[in-house]
């Protein structure tokens, strides 16, 4: 799976296609001061850090997350959160959307009848839950557990559209040889 980008913030592989490597115009105004843009972009990269999100150790904010929360604050308020943008805002909408994208990065599994899921690990074992149409995580589905040497199926749900289990359906896909024996 594709790692958070250090360059843009974004999920993909190797190499920065399209690093941010400055901040954002906007958030200081001709003295220097913050303006309103660089007050709640401010806030809301200090939220980023007590939630963990940002590094607390970094010298200064990733020029990438300044540059989204901007975006952020100039697409104005939502459905979701009516009203003045504030930084707790910018920051759950940043969270929000860094959620959506990293839910949409997960493959998806295709049960044989059909039925669809993406898949998370969950040691041990693995978590199976509904694939929506948005590429969003849907409903909780069922488990995967393993046993403590990781070889052998403790417990597995069952596909809900055909009720064989996860664990019979995925080693007939990995081995489906074995499947006519």
């Amino acid at each position: 799976m594709a790692d958070l980008c250090d360059g843009c913030g974004q999920l993909h592989e190797d190499r920065c296609p399209t690093p941010v490597l400055e901040q954002p115009p906007g958030l200081l105004d001709a003295h220097g001061g913050l303006t309103a843009l660089g007050a709640a972009v401010e806030d809301a990269a200090n939220y980023l850090t007590m939630r963990g999100y940002l590094d607390p150790d970094g010298d200064e904010f990733p020029a990438w997350a300044l540059a989204e929360l901007a975006e952020l604050y100039h697409a104005g308020a939502c459905e979701f959160c009516p009203g003045a943008l504030t930084g707790s805002t910018l920051a759950d909408h940043f969270l929000t959307r860094k959620q959506e994208e990293y839910e949409r990065s997960i493959p998806i599994w295709a049960c044989e009848c059909g039925w669809t899921f993406k898949v998370l690990p969950d040691p041990p074992g693995e978590v199976y839950f509904a694939a929506r149409a948005d590429g969003l995580l849907g409903d909780l589905i069922g488990y995967i557990r393993l046993d403590s040497t990781r070889q052998k199926v403790k417990h597995s749900d069952a596909c809900p559209g055909c009720t064989r289990t996860f664990a019979d359906t995925i080693a007939e896909q990995l081995n489906p040889q074995q499947a006519l024996f």
